[in-house]
């Protein structure tokens, strides 16, 4: 019995990884590379409230200029590859991103720790747009919600690697952190120059004469990113709020909050490219993002029950699988709604739509931790997941060249 069982797992893996692109693979490689790195930001609130002793006010707003600074760099990001291409606007950002960290380490005073990080993530995000709109032009027919699954993976197995080796590093020194996140951009732009300098896009990007359809003129991408940005408010507790807790509710070390944070992306690089290739013809994209923000409610609400550290991997766990349902379907949606003139726009706009939740996930996260505490926070946030996933289920189909049901 057990013998048929492993022959298909092995075929349904084998299904979702094959006939992608070589070059959708090198795309998702890199950001592995990249964000392996994620080193500064899920200890960015205990680096600020123990390293440096900032109050939980003070920490919130300056993690709220690192959202500031990604949504800059996410629409800009996106504008400049619809303009110049994305070759180019990852290049930038890859490695003008390494010298920026490695500037920000020595930065300890309020204002400027602010500004650093503002102008970091202003830089380093725009490589997220330009690198999305890379896997679709590169990406083969009918492959393109997978070779997206495909880099979710790597930035998610590089998820699970950078916090965990971030919590041994912290334990030894936080300014660590930034030299690490340096070293993973420089080498993520060395692997992608070296590959992509002298290659074409499978699909050469049209260029109108009259400019594409803006995003902000398209109610359906303007509600889309509305629901979005709820889902962001909620889900962005994961790396604002959640790490606090663990520490002051659970007195979890360093190294124990980073293998928590690994467990998330470990499972999501094991389950979701089988799940998206079972899925994406059989599940109408609203509907799947519906169905995953709704079990999101159900992870938040489960961190007021948890009562050790079991149970804290319990809820990660029912995290994870929400994050599996719904965000493969929320970058595929906009992709597919936005003309090849404009794709660059609709991705700059999505992934401003986030790093607004950046912004907003922990200043309303820790002042509600202030006034009513924890437990009143993931309630209502369960609550707000609840309501996002409804407006979810109430979207159109994604319209465009490469529209599906």
């Amino acid at each position: 019995m057990q013998i048929p069982l492993i022959s298909w797992v092995a075929k349904q893996y084998r299904a979702a990884f094959e006939g992608l692109s070589q070059e959708a693979w090198v795309l998702a490689t890199v950001m592995f590379v990249n964000r392996a790195g994620t080193m500064v930001l899920p200890f960015l609130g205990l680096y600020l409230r123990e390293g440096l002793g900032y109050s939980l006010a003070d920490t919130g707003w300056i993690m709220a200029f690192y959202g500031v600074g990604s949504m800059v760099g996410a629409l800009t990001g996106g504008a400049l590859s619809d303009r110049f291409g994305s070759y180019r606007v990852q290049q930038f950002a890859l490695f003008t991103g390494a010298f920026l960290f490695l500037g920000l380490s020595f930065l300890t005073e309020f204002w400027s720790l602010a500004f650093g990080v503002f102008i970091l993530t202003s830089v380093a995000d725009m490589v997220r747009p330009a690198n999305s709109s890379a896997v679709f032009e590169y990406a083969k027919e009918g492959n393109v919600t997978r070779a997206f699954s495909l880099n979710r993976m790597a930035i998610n197995l590089g998820f699970s690697v950078g916090p965990a080796a971030a919590g041994i590093i912290a334990a030894w020194s936080y300014q660590g952190l930034f030299w690490a996140d340096a070293a993973t951009c420089a080498a993520a732009g060395l692997l992608f120059v070296g590959f992509f300098r002298k290659r074409r896009p499978r699909r050469e990007r049209e260029r109108p004469v009259t400019p594409g359809r803006s995003p902000y003129r398209d109610r359906g991408a303007l509600a889309f990113s509305a629901l979005v940005l709820l889902f962001s408010l909620a889900f962005f507790q994961l790396v604002s709020t959640m790490p606090l807790y663990y520490r002051d509710v659970f007195e979890l070390k360093e190294e124990q909050i980073g293998l928590l944070l690994g467990f998330n992306g470990l499972l999501i690089v094991a389950v979701e490219m089988v799940f998206v290739n079972w899925a994406h013809n059989r599940i109408a994209p609203r509907h799947a993002i519906a169905i995953g923000v709704l079990v999101m409610a159900l992870s938040f609400a489960s961190l007021n029950w948890a009562t050790g550290l079991p149970g804290l991997y319990a809820s990660m766990l029912v995290l994870s699988v929400s994050e599996i349902l719904a965000m493969p379907f929320m970058i595929s949606w906009i992709t597919l709604r936005a003309g090849d003139e404009s794709r660059g726009r609709y991705l700059g706009l999505y992934a401003a739509t986030y790093a607004l939740g950046h912004i907003l996930a922990p200043l309303l996260g820790t002042r509600v931790i202030e006034h009513f505490g924890y437990s009143t926070l993931y309630y209502g946030v369960a609550a707000l997941s609840v309501l996002t996933a409804i407006g979810f289920s109430q979207l159109p189909p994604a319209t465009g060249r490469q529209s599906q049901p």
